[in-house]
């Protein structure tokens, strides 16, 4: 989800200070999101559903990235790497629970 942003500034991370750096907060948003998504595929929630509470839970670590982002990035370069993760991040979720669901019912047919 936040490839993107991993991509645009992984060449930045050690001209960085010890906060954490755009690709480690990339990370854990990814991280962050397929924790949610993993465990609330295990309740009778809707795909909808899973997908606003992963976005409420993780919107900490969100915002941190896009203000380091903001912060390292060129304003032209991070904007357009914020449309595409804006564009992206619902249909990867979307995809993720689908992946999920599908390993979990071919592992319970074995």
């Amino acid at each position: 989800m936040a490839v993107a942003i991993l991509g645009l500034v992984a060449g930045m991370a050690s001209a960085q200070s010890p906060q954490a750096d755009a690709p480690t907060l990339a990370q854990a948003l990814d991280r962050c999101m397929a924790t949610y998504a993993v465990r609330l595929t295990r309740t009778d929630a809707a795909d909808e559903s899973i997908y606003a509470s992963a976005v409420e839970g993780c919107k900490p670590i969100e915002t941190e990235l896009r203000a380091i982002v903001r912060r390292d990035v060129p304003p032209a370069q991070a904007d357009a790497a914020f449309r595409q993760w804006d564009e992206q991040a619902k249909p990867n979720f979307m995809a993720l629970l689908k992946r999920i669901r599908a390993d979990r019912a071919a592992r319970s047919g074995q």
